[in-house]
């Protein structure tokens, strides 16, 4: 306030007893001043006179005095969580501010905003940014504005959401050499995923089985499906999660598995010959008793003949239920005899596998218990009878 009429002038500057050029000036003649600074710097030291002139050119100065803008709002410990396909939550502490705006976009143009009101008391907030596309890299800044509406920039930062998982160069080839048909299936993937591939018999959906493979894996990426039937149409489907549990399903594919002209492999042929013991009797009978594994179910039957010539002139009754370990008895053989043996095995689509020849030996016959006695018995009275004579 001045005593008398005049106008009203304010210098002011950041340094004590230095200011500005230009001073904010009403020319407006008046007893009561009242002067606006506009376009400070927040957080920030003024020095500063008022001066008026009044109408006779007279002239007056205070003395110098001083103010401190307050400090901008401002936002820290920014972060993005839960990250997602199409969605992202972001996560900052707010001081000072009045409201917020989130600018967010592809590039750092932006496009999109968000515009909230929060509490000039530091306080933390999360705001979420939906309807975003798949694996693009997002900019955005957080801007704070004041009471007055003054807008500060905020620093450009960025993420990247996630890739919806995606199939493609799906193949399936058939595995030659295999007991049973088997067919490779491979396909690559875009981001890491775990698998299931779910197959079944194309006239029967409801025999459906899964090959899983819970590793999340990226890039190429291979199942086997075993023990199928030949000549059968199958159809089969690709299922992919990835780490968050978005999932993909491919198309359904359809292939028809080859013939089966393999034979079933023989192994662990093993040979044994017993006399079996019979109470009360002599045992003339021998038995050979043939086991052995196949790689893939079969059915169980023993060639044989007498001799070392490979001379199979006998076969035992074909067991026909289809399995993996055998077990066949040849019985009333002849005793102290050899015999040439071969271990025959039929798959399901009728291809025989034969064992490589063995030749083995029938034990002796062997009296039993009460034959012996009656013998001892015997020569006791035979010699008995010699002396008397």
């Amino acid at each position: 306030t001045t005593s008398r009429e005049a106008d009203s002038k304010i210098a002011y500057g950041i340094k004590s007893g230095e200011y500005f050029t230009e001073e904010v000036y009403n020319s407006v003649k008046e007893t009561n001043h009242l002067i606006s600074l506009t376009n400070l710097s927040p957080g920030t030291l003024y020095y500063y006179v008022a001066r008026w002139t009044d109408e006779d050119g007279n002239t007056g100065t205070s003395a110098e005095l001083s103010f401190r803008t307050s400090d901008a709002p401002n936002v820290k410990d920014v972060s993005v969580t839960n990250i997602s396909v199409s969605s992202a939550l972001i996560k900052y502490t707010s001081k000072g501010a009045n409201n917020i705006k989130i600018y967010y976009g592809k590039s750092t143009g932006f496009g999109g905003i968000k515009d909230l009101p929060v509490s000039p008391v530091e306080s933390p907030y999360t705001t979420q940014l939906t309807g975003l596309d798949d694996g693009v890299k997002y900019y955005y800044k957080i801007n704070t504005l004041d009471a007055d509406g003054n807008e500060y920039q905020g620093t450009t930062l960025d993420f990247t959401t996630l890739p919806r998982p995606r199939l493609f160069n799906i193949n399936f080839s058939q595995i030659r050499g295999t007991a049973q048909p088997s067919v490779l299936i491979s396909w690559e993937s875009n981001t890491e995923v775990s698998t299931v591939v779910s197959y079944y018999k194309s006239n029967n959906p409801g025999s459906v089985k899964d090959e899983t493979n819970p590793n999340l894996i990226k890039g190429v990426n291979r199942a086997i499906l075993r023990s199928l039937d030949p000549e059968t149409n199958y159809a089969m489907v690709v299922k992919a999660r990835d780490k968050v549990g978005n999932e993909v399903v491919s198309d359904i594919y359809q292939f028809t598995t080859a013939i089966d002209t393999r034979p079933p492999t023989i192994s662990s042929l093993k040979v044994e010959t017993v006399i079996p013991e019979k109470s009360g009797q002599s045992n003339t009978g021998a038995q050979i008793i043939v086991s052995w594994n196949t790689d893939k179910p079969s059915t169980s039957q023993v060639e044989f003949g007498e001799g070392t010539g490979g001379n199979y002139s006998q076969k035992t009754q074909e067991e026909t239920t289809l399995k993996q370990n055998h077990l066949v008895v040849i019985s009333d053989l002849t005793p102290s005899k050899v015999y040439s043996i071969r271990a025959l095995s039929r798959d399901k689509a009728g291809n025989i596998g034969k064992s490589n020849g063995n030749n083995t030996l029938t034990p002796k016959s062997v009296d039993s218990a009460l034959d012996i006695v009656i013998t001892i018995l015997s020569d006791a009275f035979s010699f008995l009878s010699g002396i008397n004579k």
